[in-house]
């Protein structure tokens, strides 16, 4: 899905039919709507990637900075790789794309990473708060985070922005929830698949919608109700959490998948370079509407989504067994040595016996009564 997304032609797209189509626009033109339609998988995928994440994460008591490490510098590496393959073959870049493909994760060369970054570095804080409430306390601090992302935020006609990260948190609350007290939908497959298939209703019905009143009042002008199709869309949270669910019910060991699986990381830096997009998308986009006309942008965007995935895929594994065990190496050195300091910092006091998860708790909170005679210390939280 996100690898259809970034085939969305981002210039106006020449065609035989009904002018040009631009993303975020309102269109009379089904093949239009379906391209713009597809352009928003990506965004499904995101939240389908969180969600996964975050179900696997609150099983975790650390961060490991090797990983944020490993993240960092195969993003600089891939980022610098695409730097200078772009300049010896003549193109000019500006001084804000220089220095953003030298800095990937601060300018955000891929936006989804920085914020993945960052919210792998919040996420043992986040465990440790979840630990300390129970099931009434957990659902009211996940539906509060759910109030303020996927309605308050929604109703405002704006994509996210700086406010992804709280996306993010909200979508954790929102699993652990589910996943410590949610057996009844998390277990229930005919109601997870009432969930899938009525969320998928609603999504088409609220794209259909969006793009019918924009015609009507917005024309042929970007249409900003195309925002309400972001990571904070309701529907696409209900859409994801029953899909993983519904996946979930089976366990399975596939080392072809896991492998695949394993350079999910590496095939989005490279499929979606910004310069790649700039710079190589729009002359495939040119080419394949003087060779085919421009009715044809559908199958325009599968087959270049077709290729990237493919050719992401090969130099994903080609970089695994390449630069990767390069930066795997340094990653591994950065770890072992912040492990060696941590264990010299750390006090014989704060060795203590690992407690079960209902142990950790600073306070625990009883919206009936408040106890506080199950105070334990800190470090068990």
């Amino acid at each position: 899905m996100i690898c259809i997304c970034h085939t969305v032609p981002e210039l106006p797209y020449p065609s035989d039919i009904s002018g040009a189509f631009v993303t975020g626009t309102a269109t009379a033109n089904a093949q239009y709507f379906f391209a713009d339609f597809l352009g928003a998988a990506g965004l499904i995928g995101d939240v389908i990637f969180i969600v996964c994440s975050s179900y696997f994460l609150l099983e975790s008591r650390k961060m490991k900075i090797g990983k944020v490490v490993s993240m960092i510098l195969n993003t600089f590496v891939i980022s610098l790789i695409f730097m200078t393959v772009f300049l010896s073959l003549g193109y000019k870049l500006s001084t804000f794309e220089t220095v953003r493909q030298i800095f990937p994760t601060v300018f955000q060369n891929n936006w989804f990473i920085t914020y993945y970054i960052v919210f792998y570095m919040l996420h043992p804080l986040l465990n440790r708060i979840i630990r300390c409430l129970d099931k009434t306390a957990l659902g009211i601090a996940a539906m509060l985070l759910f109030v303020q992302s996927f309605i308050l935020l929604f109703v405002q006609l704006k994509a996210p922005g700086i406010n992804k990260l709280l996306c993010f948190v909200s979508i954790y609350f929102a699993v652990a929830y589910f996943k410590f007290y949610g057996d009844r939908f998390t277990q229930s497959k005919k109601l997870n698949i009432i969930v899938l298939v009525s969320s998928i209703i609603l999504y088409y019905a609220m794209r259909v919608a969006v793009n019918f009143i924009g015609l009507k009042i917005y024309g042929s002008e970007e249409c900003p109700l195309f925002a309400l199709f972001h990571i904070n869309n309701p529907i696409i949270l209900a859409f994801s959490l029953s899909l993983f669910n519904l996946a979930n019910r089976k366990q399975f060991v596939c080392k072809p998948i896991n492998f695949i699986s394993s350079l999910s990381l590496l095939f989005y830096l490279i499929h979606r370079n910004n310069l790649f997009a700039k710079f190589i998308q729009p002359k495939w986009h040119a080419w394949f509407v003087r060779q085919f006309g421009g009715n044809l942008i559908v199958a325009d965007m599968l087959i270049l989504s077709l290729i990237l995935f493919v050719c992401g895929m090969l130099l994903s594994a080609l970089y695994v067994f390449t630069l990767g065990r390069a930066t795997d190496f340094i990653s591994l050195k950065i770890q072992s040595f912040c492990d060696k300091i941590l264990k010299k910092s750390t006090p014989p006091l704060l060795n203590l016996k690992k407690t079960a998860p209902s142990e950790h708790r600073l306070f625990y909170f009883n919206f009936n009564s408040v106890n506080f005679s199950s105070v334990s210390p800190i470090i068990g939280c």
